[in-house]
């Protein structure tokens, strides 16, 4: 099997795109694969000398290996949800990374250990999570990620109480400040997000937070248990 028709497979890249060109000496332990879109016979858009030259995107992209990946692709590519090697414009990863990442956030995993898993830099990681909470940025178009199991007496972070509790529509008495503080940053974020997923991120966050101080918001537990 020819190394881009590998590619094409290990990156669900299908027709009308193409893998048109890889390079391995552009990075250190780096991969830099080029995505092109069929333009009837004149060929495909990358490497066709009468095409006009199209605006490039590049995203990284899930690791092959040990390997870094870098998907490079025409603007046209950007904020089409049915693909998955590709990225919204202006963001630093792909769909599939992306939702790997909040997959990694869900589970609990710190910041600077998603960036050490990945091996990717922090600077792109902050970017892409400011995104998502301020609602520039979102993780829809792909299945949702299966649900963490969770043997604590919290409710499930799928349970509607949460949507309750970050929209406004649910308001409790709290008694713990880092409660109040938390709670205020997430309505804030939730006010400018629209994706559904990103929301349900939030709702995780939200759910691992009452998991991990279950003990100190007896209280509060209390009061959404009603729900």
């Amino acid at each position: 099997m020819a190394l881009k028709e590998l590619l094409q497979r290990l990156l669900a890249v299908e027709a009308p795109w193409q893998v048109v060109k890889v390079r391995d000496d552009l990075g250190r332990g780096q991969i830099d694969v080029w995505v092109g879109r069929g333009g009837g016979r004149g060929g495909w858009l990358f490497g066709n000398r009468q095409a006009a030259p199209e605006q490039e995107t590049a995203w990284r992209h899930i690791n092959l290996g040990h390997a870094r990946c870098v998907v490079h692709a025409p603007a046209a590519a950007a904020g089409d949800d049915r693909l998955p090697w590709s990225g919204d414009g202006g963001q630093p990863f792909t769909r599939a990374l992306a939702r790997q990442i909040a997959g990694l956030f869900r589970e609990g995993i710190k910041f600077q250990s998603v960036c050490t898993m990945l091996d990717i830099a922090v600077a792109d990681l902050w970017k892409f999570k400011h995104s998502l909470d301020h609602g520039r940025a979102g993780l829809s178009g792909a299945p949702a990620l299966p649900a963490e199991g969770d043997a604590s007496s919290v409710p499930a972070a799928e349970h509607p109480v949460w949507a309750m509790l970050l929209d406004g529509s649910l308001d409790i008495d709290i008694r713990v400040l880092g409660l109040k503080l938390f709670l205020s940053k997430l309505r804030e974020q939730m006010r400018l997000i629209t994706d559904d997923e990103v929301r349900l991120l939030k709702a995780h966050e939200m759910q691992r937070y009452f998991v991990r101080y279950e003990r100190q918001l007896g209280h509060e537990l209390a009061q959404l248990r009603r729900f």
